[in-house]
């Protein structure tokens, strides 16, 4: 007799073969069965109407911190996510000296905008070791499962000291520690390694994140330490990803030689970017040909564009000048009174930015207006190049700060402009649409956990199965199969981090289901709450429509309710 037995769902089983109608059968956290007439159960789940799915594998998060205080780890509970992968972008906790715990928040703080407050209330500490830490996040309950990678600025710190952390070069010496450190590591668990390269990442004292510009060597006798363990992979965030110079094409061709040196798999971040925006075609065919020639490189796309939301709940155009910073006190209610004041109102749409650092530094471009969208109501990440801010502005006769300040003040001052940072430079999303369907990509990048105040993309998989496959027209070209989307969620990422257990709906997998109601699935408006460690604030998207998560065999949510359940636990590489 089983367990429970889901019967009567629509079965989308990650594998990419077509849907088709049966049941699933649970027992000991594991899928048993699947398929028709599966027998008895102890427990029978009535999956009528509802889409039955792997639980989703998101590949690209920043939960290093909140993995410790967090046992609900939203919200990706509420987007039926099951497993995360931390430890991205070349930044983590682990291996730690004591002495370099405040330096690795103020780290993770610049890099990912997550509060150094929160981060040294929340964090227990009590490792040094990335094994250690592991161990410790062991013992913690939660909901979901989370794997991690070691990170290059945590490593570099700990083997080089000042001069690892001030980004000077790696003697042989310091690279076979590191390598010993990197092995042991991924022997420990860590399902790789992590480096950042973009000089977008940088510390809150300025400095680029540990590893930017790490010399080839140093980056191939890590690959060789992940490699020598027969498991793990290479992540990193190549320089030139953000447009921020035209550096990316040699970077592709060094991480293509670092992979094919080493035979270590490595997957990078890839978006069009602002700047370049047709270099993606060529990133994607020198991959194309590597991957042709054995090579395992795998690009990470996004599933929307990059965005960075403004508002008056969170971070805005307005925050840093002079006439802004007593309204900060006040409440939400009592500052959009302010707001409306006319006099006000002028003042701030006129006032200078006398910041030099930081968001200040976009605000002040006025090229970004170009790229800054209302979202609406019902919220648009597709919008056309003609509701642009510029656009708007011209239209009207009026200066893109004026139209911001009152589309801002919409619903009660919670309305949301969208500045798309990335993926989005020719106002449509074809080249999201071309990396998305390429054989060779991943889905991935929602950055959980990260950028609190500005980004909210921990609800990606609910956006890509709606927008993608569910809610473009059937005519639509750019619709996507229910069956390639829900693949790319689950099966490809998970299999890109090593984990073979789980991602599909078979027979020995790990028992991470979704049911789904797909015709009522949505998101929330975002909004502002005050729940981080010391009273921080974060935005929170919930969503509506997953009427049941598994994870191992465990309900852990239930209609956007959190059961109590928490089977989650760290993920190690195998």
């Amino acid at each position: 007799m089983h367990e429970i037995v889901i019967r009567g769902g629509k079965i989308v089983d990650g594998t990419g073969k077509p849907a088709f109608m049966g049941d699933v059968a649970i027992a000991d956290g594991r899928i048993a069965a699947v398929g028709k007439d599966l027998g008895s159960a102890k427990q029978t789940v009535n999956a009528d109407g509802l889409l039955v799915t792997p639980a989703w594998v998101d590949a690209h998060t920043h939960y290093d911190g909140q993995v410790a205080w967090d046992e609900q780890m939203t919200p990706s509970l509420w987007h039926g996510v099951s497993t995360v992968v931390m430890g991205n972008c070349g930044v983590g906790f682990a291996p730690a000296t004591p002495d370099r715990h405040e330096w690795l928040i103020g780290l993770m703080e610049g890099v990912e905008d997550i509060p150094a407050p929160s981060l040294s209330a929340g964090l227990p500490w009590g490792w040094q070791s990335f094994a250690e830490y592991l161990d410790v996040l062991d013992k913690m309950p939660r909901t979901l499962d989370a794997g991690g990678m070691i990170t290059h600025g945590a490593v570099r710190a700990f083997v080089m000291g000042e001069r690892g952390a001030k980004n000077e070069p790696a003697t042989e010496e310091d690279i076979a520690k590191m390598g010993a450190i990197v092995k042991d590591a991924v022997l420990a668990g860590a399902l790789g390694f992590s480096s950042s390269r973009t000089l977008v990442h940088t510390a809150n004292d300025g400095e680029p994140v540990p590893g930017t510009f790490a010399h080839e060597n140093e980056l191939i006798g890590i690959a060789q330490a992940v490699r020598s363990t027969g498991r793990g992979i290479l992540e990193m965030v190549p320089r030139g990803i953000a447009g921020e110079d035209p550096d990316l094409l040699p970077e592709v061709d060094m991480m293509i030689r670092i992979s094919r040196a080493t035979g270590c798999p490595l997957t990078f971040l890839l978006a069009q970017n602002n700047t370049y925006p047709a270099q993606w075609r060529e990133v994607m065919a020198k991959c194309t040909a590597a991957v042709e020639g054995g090579v395992p490189i795998t690009p990470m796309v996004f599933a929307r564009p990059v965005c960075v939301l403004f508002s008056f709940q969170g971070d805005n155009p307005f925050e840093y000048l002079p006439s802004f910073q007593p309204l900060k006190k006040l409440s939400h209610d009592e500052k959009m009174a302010a707001l409306r004041n006319p006099e006000l109102r002028h003042k701030l749409v006129t006032e200078q930015d006398p910041n030099t650092t930081g968001m200040s530094l976009l605000y002040q471009n006025e090229r970004v207006w170009e790229r800054t969208y209302p979202m609406g109501e019902e919220l648009s990440y597709e919008p056309s190049a003609d509701k642009s801010i510029a656009a708007l502005a011209a239209r009207e006769g009026r200066s893109p700060r004026e139209v911001v300040y009152d589309l801002m003040l919409e619903q009660n001052g919670r309305a949301f402009l969208m500045y798309a940072a990335a993926g989005y430079a020719d106002g449509n999303a074809e080249p999201l649409h071309e990396l998305i369907c390429d054989p060779i990509t991943v889905m991935g990048g929602s950055d959980a956990g990260a950028h609190v105040r500005q980004i909210i993309d921990a609800g990606v998989p609910t956006y890509a199965l709606t927008h993608w496959a569910r809610d473009k027209a059937e005519d639509d070209p750019k619709r996507l199969p229910l069956e390639f989307v829900v693949k790319k969620l689950t099966h490809d990422g998970a299999r890109l981090f090593g984990m073979q257990d789980r991602g599909t709906l078979e027979p020995g997998a790990k028992a991470d289901v979704n049911l789904i109601d797909y015709d009522n699935l949505s998101v929330s408006h975002p909004e502002m709450i005050y729940d981080l460690p010391a009273g921080m604030p974060r935005l929170m998207q919930t969503a509506q429509g997953y009427e049941k998560t598994y994870v191992s065999g465990e309900v852990v949510q239930e209609n956007g309710k959190d059961t109590g359940a928490r089977p989650g636990r760290i993920v190690r590489s195998a």
